[in-house]
């Protein structure tokens, strides 16, 4: 019974990693695509939000299921392996924890500039600091991601999955510091090495099926 038990979190929680790691990389190319804005003043920015309004609102409503995934799979994570990993998974948790608080203030920040909220007008007094707190979520988000990604992989003990972190890791600092006004081939390359990542991770998670004897204690 306890071997079933573990063997359906094994499936859940990598189930839900998966789908997590895929929202966001939809979100972030539906982003990227959409950019650049119009024009750096409110007007434009109002434009461009309305321009590609539904793709933003797909893209809002994304980013919280998927932040809200990653976020479930990882405590499902934490659950198991607290007694083997406990500095380790924590570790991971709190990171986890940071990447999900710059998802949601993302997500609220985008859904001012394209949701008339509780019936209040999309104005241009606030589209400018909407977006500024949008791009700056993401921004943060990218760093959060990047760290989560390398801790992430020092927990499997993996060569491999380490050395595909870093480069996963990098990538995504790159992207988010060095792509100029927005390098679309760069973010598609970033989410796609990204969401290549969260596949070896789902298939450690399944592989392992968390039994007793597999994770000694550290």
């Amino acid at each position: 019974m306890a071997k079933h038990i573990s063997r359906n979190i094994s499936y859940i929680s990598g189930s839900l990693w998966l789908m997590g790691f895929g929202l966001l990389a939809a979100v972030s190319i539906i982003i990227a695509i959409s950019l650049p804005v119009i024009s750096p003043d409110a007007s434009g920015i109002v434009a461009w939000a309305q321009q590609h309004r539904i793709a933003l609102q797909a893209a809002d409503e994304m980013l919280a299921f998927g932040a809200l995934m990653i976020l479930a799979a990882v405590v499902l994570l934490y659950s198991k392996l607290k007694e083997r990993r406990p500095v380790g998974i924590s570790i991971v948790l709190a990171l986890c924890i940071v990447v999900t608080i710059s998802a949601f203030h993302t997500m609220m920040a985008l859904g001012r500039l394209v949701y008339p909220v509780n019936g209040l007008p999309i104005i241009h007094e606030t589209t400018l600091l909407s977006a500024s707190q949008m791009f700056a979520g993401l921004h943060w988000m990218a760093l959060a991601l990047a760290a989560f990604v390398i801790a992430m992989a020092i927990i499997t003990k993996s060569r491999m999955i380490i050395i595909t972190s870093v480069c996963a890791a990098l990538l995504k600092i790159v992207d988010t510091y060095y792509a100029g006004g927005v390098s679309v081939p760069l973010t598609v390359a970033s989410e796609v090495v990204l969401f290549g990542w969260s596949i070896m991770i789902a298939s450690w998670i399944f592989r392992k099926r968390f039994e007793s004897n597999v994770f000694p204690a550290s």
